[in-house]
């Protein structure tokens, strides 16, 4: 007779185990990196997931499809990247909106972990076809903002921050391109040095106070 030495915990089918658990903000944080390097069209799912650590069907059950998983990266790039250009807005003068904006942006691009440019920009001027609820996403999202910007300078027009032969528009719109400008000329290589040099320039002309 065959002496069954297994004990009874032993000798019990192992249940499976659950499945490895993962950070919802860390994967998304991952994928943002690859739509900000790669863009929308240039994101494979197979990139997403491999630099996310989760597989397929993890992405799906957790963010949805590819056009769902973009938004809610857009979401964290505004909550961690660009939160700079609300507190902006706060900023008790004209010329202080715009030497925090233009400081921020230039924080932003000199960040050795964060890819240069800018995720708006990249998205709002380059997408495959097909893609262009993106783009049209991206773009809301930034005409949003510039109506934000145009607010603020029309309470700074009031308030008497610059002379009234200046338009609160035109102002928000050349502090915007000035901006736009700083993330591209970072994405194009230029240094830490030559983006303060810019941003110093713009504020010794600024009209305002």
């Amino acid at each position: 007779m065959t002496l069954n030495t297994t004990s009874p915990q032993h000798g019990r089918t192992k249940a499976p185990g659950r499945p490895r658990q993962f950070d919802q903000d860390t994967a998304l944080a991952a994928a943002m990196e690859v739509f900000w390097k790669h863009g929308y069209a240039g994101a494979s799912i197979g990139t997403l997931i491999a630099a996310m650590g989760i597989s397929r069907a993890t992405l799906y059950a957790s963010f949805g499809d590819k056009e769902q998983l973009f938004k809610q990266v857009m979401d964290l790039y505004e909550r961690e990247k660009a939160a700079y250009m609300l507190d902006a807005l706060e900023q008790p003068t004209s010329r202080r909106v715009a030497e925090h904006l233009l400081r921020g942006t230039i924080d932003l691009q000199t960040n050795t972990t964060t890819p240069k440019g800018s995720m708006g920009i990249v998205h709002s001027i380059s997408y495959a076809p097909g893609d262009e609820s993106i783009r049209e996403y991206v773009t809301e999202r930034g005409r949003f903002w510039r109506a934000k910007l145009l607010e603020r300078f029309e309470q700074a027009g009031r308030e008497g921050d610059f002379p009234k032969t200046y338009n609160p528009h035109g102002l928000a719109m050349l502090l915007k391109a000035a901006t736009d400008g700083l993330l591209v000329a970072a994405s194009s290589g230029a240094s830490e040095h030559e983006l303060s040099e810019i941003a110093s320039t713009f504020l010794e002309i600024w009209p305002g106070r």
